[in-house]
């Protein structure tokens, strides 16, 4: 399974972010100086996130095929300690894919209403901004954190479950 392609296409996003949200404060900055009018390294850099977001749909569906591979590869396990290691590394790896999906989805909301607020600031000013991406933010961060804690032993789990295999 591609766990690290997934990480760091989760992390891909993570730094995708920060360089959106850098490039905006400069080129807000560069606004309020007078020095432009509009955003375009920002909605670059939203474009760019969006491409992150993307290849780590795309990883997570390689991972969710894989995952139903291993439950194929592994149906004929009997002994207790590897059925049971089986089920563990199963419940999550799909803990794991389902929470960086949610994860996914908030990033896609947050960005909705980034991307909303900066047309209605290029369009009628600082005024206009009405959409809160925090709470989509919060929710991402929060999938992340619930992500982390589902996976505790999740390597163990499969090295156990390996050595049955071999």
């Amino acid at each position: 399974m591609g766990l690290e392609d997934i990480i760091e296409a989760a992390e891909e996003v993570g730094d995708r972010d920060e360089h959106r949200r850098d490039t905006f404060l400069r080129e807000f900055e560069a606004y309020e100086a007078g020095e432009l009018d509009t955003f375009d390294e920002t909605r670059t850099a939203l474009e760019d996130e969006r491409d992150a977001l993307a290849e780590l749909r795309t990883e997570l569906d390689r991972e969710a095929s894989n995952i139903e591979e291993l439950v194929d590869e592994t149906e004929f396990l009997t002994v207790d300690q590897a059925v049971r290691h089986r089920d563990a590394t199963l419940e999550k790896l799909g803990k794991h894919n389902d929470r960086l999906r949610e994860f996914a989805g908030a990033m896609d909301e947050a960005l909705d209403a980034v991307e909303q607020n900066l047309d209605a600031f290029e369009r009628e000013g600082p005024g206009a901004v009405s959409a809160d991406p925090d709470p989509a933010f919060e929710r991402a961060h929060e999938a992340l954190e619930s992500h982390n804690e589902a996976v505790e032993g999740l390597d163990s789990n499969m090295m156990i479950l390996n050595a049955y295999l071999i």
